[in-house]
């Protein structure tokens, strides 16, 4: 399954990976937080040998409890995604520590503890995400596409899940 992903600013892997695993998510949903988690400990092993390239979309979903993972996500800079990855990594970690601060002291954080700063690009990546989610449906976050095919985590997709669809999808191949 060679297909170009949409908006893969954050692909970890092979971009000729026969399985695709992608996820619509925010950095304030604690949701997202134990997907993600979750998903560092899956992954790894089938993004390294190829079988899985991991895109990661922020999804700046229009909710007031998700507003603080959007400012984030204007900070965030695109040119390195796995550095991107790693700060996501710490502030899922401490997200309870983070999530019911202001917007300036979340810009101050950003500013200081990873030295970010705005990006302007951010801004038509986020468009474009929102675009792509609305047209693939996409309500809540996390949602994760596994080729193509939609989970609601965590009532459709576990960690056992998430291993038993890739291995699907690889035997298909």
């Amino acid at each position: 399954m060679a297909n170009q992903i949409e908006n893969a600013q954050l692909s970890f892997g092979r971009k000729d990976a026969p399985v695709k695993v992608e996820v619509f998510l925010n950095l304030a949903c604690p949701y997202c937080a134990s997907f993600f988690g979750m998903a560092e400990e899956v992954l790894p092993r089938y993004i390294d040998n190829g079988n899985v390239e991991y895109i990661i979309k922020h999804y700046d979903k229009p909710r007031e409890m998700l507003l603080i993972g959007t400012l984030i996500n204007t900070h965030l800079d695109y040119e390195n995604p796995a550095r991107v990855r790693e700060i996501m990594a710490e502030l899922f970690a401490e997200q309870g520590q983070w999530d019911q601060t202001t917007n300036q002291d979340i810009k101050r954080m950003l500013e200081e503890k990873y030295q970010l700063k705005e990006e302007p690009n951010n801004i038509d990546i986020s468009l474009n995400v929102t675009a792509e989610s609305i047209r693939r449906g996409v309500k809540m976050v996390p949602t994760v596409f596994i080729n193509n095919k939609e989970f609601q985590f965590p009532i459709e997709l576990t960690a056992d899940k998430l291993i038993t669809e890739i291995q699907a999808s690889l035997e298909q191949k």
